[in-house]
């Protein structure tokens, strides 16, 4: 059965609590007043019935769908995704870097590791039974390698009375980190029990939800739960144990939150193997490039420094996958970048993110802060109609204050951009020769820099060698430009977590398709910004490839006056040789620069309505300065 959700009433966050034959099922709900959280009854045959409504307080989307807990109850934790709880046992998630450890809390006795490993763990869950404890969790270390992946999948263990550490004997059926297409990992899990031992698992993949049940003849193959296909989902299953060994789950699906009665797990208890709580490399390995590799920054001689970050993709909260701390724990740790930001779609295919919701995920984004060492940005995605509508732009905010403008409220970019500068805000087009630049609603002062090179490919020009996704080749940057708009180049990732992007990048790993580089005054968020809104940034194709730009005195990004010809300097100095050093203007190429190994120098002379370096290495990757425009 589903209940629908309306426009007056957005679903999300299902949460059972078991009752009698059936279970009662608490939903957050976002009317207009704000939220509140709904209380409905479950019979034992999955009838739904409501009741009324719950004391909401800031109850948070946060905790949507954690099985075995207590009742729904306030909190103002953003890192409650980080731990679980029933019958006076928790689980939690401590990290130290990118070292995750696992530990169950048993009461009237000492903690247990569970699992330790250098790499990402989360969403923990626990069942207790008799005999100890079942724990579940995702985490992203390969069990052929040990090394950290990208996809993340369901980990089993289970814990005895007397606290050691077991993990179920049968493989894992399905498990495979390196599927490709648009369903990969397997990840947020829940679990019940049976009065046999037996268990059901269930968690969700990059879309769709999944059950997978263990017993005594090993695991089942994983069972799709609803319908698949793209879309913007909840993380959990929400799943109680009925009175008659049935099971009631309640997952949010793209048009509401389905319930449904399934039979529970059954056919004995499986076979367990001791396991030691470490997991993977027994020793951390250095993040890629935490320096610059003793590369001299150019921007050190204006007193600014060199940064790299991605500042555009996703999570489960919108159509990616892995938790709001994910990105920032990645990019900080595996690949030393300076700053990040999580970008999900506010509203999208069905999904839309509530205050509550947008509250959590600012204060995700504020723990990861650290002045001085790492910076993260606040913003969010706007997706707008595709060409001739306005597209789609990322808005990047001043401070963990400001609210979301909806494109529900706000359906055209000229409005966005114009509620964008009210709030202090600015807005970033992207992949613009797919879904469109929306040239009208453009605005040099609050829709600073376009975003031209991520894991859908590269818009620099139509029919790019690095590849793109969609042909509006009158939207392309270069037919833009030429037509008189001013804007600075950054690029991203847009990464959702999917290898090769679901066969859509031209790398494996995605978030590693796209970098803004700023010459900023600090690393920290109010520098970064202000370097991008004075377009002294640029963009790469994944790799941190320095350089700089001077026209006429002016650096990148910078504007002069229109002139008969003006000195022009390039540097570059990349992560691998370089192939070429050019200028680039309305008419193409203007000027060919010198190149030794992986340095490259340009000295010329000229004049033309812009002006911006393009480097190629000879493996392949790219980076762009901001244009200095004249005139």
């Amino acid at each position: 059965m589903r209940i629908d959700q309306e426009p007056a009433r957005y679903l999300r966050s299902p949460r059972l609590v078991p009752r009698g034959a059936g279970a009662m099922l608490h939903l957050l709900s976002w009317e207009e007043e704000g939220d509140r959280v709904l209380v409905f009854g479950i019979d034992a045959d999955g009838q739904v019935g409501e009741v009324g409504e719950a004391d909401s307080g800031p109850f948070r989307d946060a905790i949507s769908g954690i099985t075995g807990g207590p009742e729904p109850r306030a909190t103002d934790d953003p890192a409650i995704e980080d731990r679980d709880e029933a019958d006076g046992h928790l689980v939690r998630i401590e990290r130290a870097g990118y070292r995750s450890r696992v530990i169950l809390t048993v009461p009237g006795r000492d903690e247990v590791e569970v699992f330790d490993a250098w790499g990402t763990a989360a969403a923990p869950c626990l069942a207790v039974t008799d005999d100890g404890v079942w724990v579940a969790f995702h985490h992203n270390v390969r069990e052929d390698t040990g090394a950290p992946d990208l996809a993340k999948w369901v980990a089993l263990r289970f814990v005895d009375r007397e606290g050691r550490v077991f993990e179920p004997a049968a493989p894992m059926v399905d498990r495979n980190r390196d599927r490709e297409g648009e369903e990969q990992s397997f990840e947020f899990p829940s679990l019940v029990t049976s009065k046999d031992g037996a268990v059901a698992l269930f968690g969700r993949g990059s879309h769709c939800f999944y059950r997978q049940d263990l017993n005594a003849d090993g695991f089942s193959p994983r069972r799709a739960l609803g319908d698949d296909g793209w879309g913007c989902r909840g993380r959990r299953v929400a799943v109680a144990t009925m009175a008659s060994g049935r099971v009631i789950t309640a997952r949010r699906e793209r048009k509401g939150i389905e319930v449904e009665v399934l039979d529970g797990p059954a056919g004995g208890a499986p076979r367990l193997l001791p396991v030691d709580a470490a997991f993977g490399r027994s020793v951390e390995v250095a993040a890629e490039a935490l320096a610059l590799d003793g590369r001299p920054d150019p921007a050190a001689a204006a007193g600014r420094m060199t940064l790299f970050g991605d500042i555009h993709q996703h999570s489960a909260h919108s159509d990616g996958i892995g938790t709001a701390d994910e990105p920032y724990l990645r990019a900080r740790h595996l690949y030393g970048d300076d700053f990040c930001a999580l970008t999900d779609h506010e509203s999208f295919l069905g999904k839309r993110i509530g205050p509550g919701e947008w509250r959590y995920l600012k204060q995700v984004a504020e723990r990861h802060d650290d002045e001085g060492e790492f910076a993260t940005l606040i913003a969010f995605e706007w997706t707008g109609r595709m060409h001739p509508g306005p597209g789609h732009k990322v808005v990047y905010l001043p401070d963990a204050d400001g609210a979301v403008i909806s494109r529900d409220d706000v359906p055209e970019g000229e409005g966005l951009v114009a509620a964008a500068a009210q709030a202090g805000a600015f807005a970033v087009p992207h992949h613009v020769g797919w879904t469109g630049a929306d040239e009208g609603a453009h605005d040099p002062e609050h829709q600073p820099v376009w975003e031209i090179c991520s894991c859908h490919g590269c818009y620099e020009y139509f029919a790019h060698e690095l590849g793109q996704r969609g042909d509006l080749r009158d939207q392309m940057v270069d037919a833009v430009l030429r037509r008189g708009h001013r804007f600075g180049f950054i690029a991203s990732s847009d990464g959702h977590g999917l290898l090769f992007h679901h066969g859509m990048a031209r790398k494996r790993d995605p978030f590693r398709t796209g970098l803004t580089a700023v010459q900023a005054t600090g690393r920290n968020r109010a520098a970064i910004l202000d370097a991008m809104r004075s377009r002294r940034c640029y963009a790469t194709s994944g790799v941190k490839i320095l350089l700089d730009l001077e026209v006429g005195g002016q650096p990148m990004g910078g504007q002069l006056p229109r002139v008969e010809e003006v000195a022009i300097r390039a540097f570059a100095h990349g992560t691998a040789d370089l192939a070429s050093i050019e200028l680039v203007g309305p008419d193409g190429v203007v000027a060919v620069g010198r190149t030794d190994g992986a340095t490259g120098e340009l000295d010329a002379r000229g004049a033309a309505p812009w002006l911006y370096l393009r480097v190629r290495q000879e493996d392949g990757e790219m980076a762009w300065s901001s244009p200095v425009f004249m005139g």
